[in-house]
């Protein structure tokens, strides 16, 4: 048996609300868009879904390797606000970074100083710390 539904009706990845199944037309049920945002410029939609996608990174408390190729990528955008909003996302995050399932630390004292994004090989002369 599915357990029960958190919420009823769908989310809209432009305007960040989740609205009745009313609100959305056949095929926005499909790309998450409601008929409010469909009418939109597509430059306002692609707008808005990139500063949703970009605020939504502030929900973990360090940022996954996807999400930070996802910001760099938005900090080249032609967009003034979303390139703004990328460029504070990525100093607000002040260098902590996930690593994946797969990557693994050297056991030995190498590793990766993530603050200066350098390879740090362990001598006592170019301690990150």
């Amino acid at each position: 048996m599915a357990g029960k539904k958190r919420y009823r009706g769908h989310y809209c990845k432009v305007c960040g609300e989740i609205l009745p199944n009313e609100r959305f037309t056949g095929k926005g049920h499909a790309a998450h868009i409601c008929k409010r945002c469909a009418g939109k410029p597509l430059d306002e939609r692609q707008e808005a879904v990139a500063l949703n996608r970009i605020c939504r990174t502030f929900r973990y408390s360090n940022l996954s390797r996807q999400n930070r190729l996802m910001l760099e990528r938005y900090a080249h955008n032609k967009s003034a606000r979303v390139r703004q909003a990328a460029l504070d996302a990525l100093s607000g995050f002040s260098g902590v970074f996930a690593m994946n399932e797969t990557e693994d630390w050297d056991t030995d004292d190498e590793g990766w100083d993530v603050a200066n994004d350098k390879f740090w090989d362990g001598t006592d002369e170019d301690i990150p710390f």
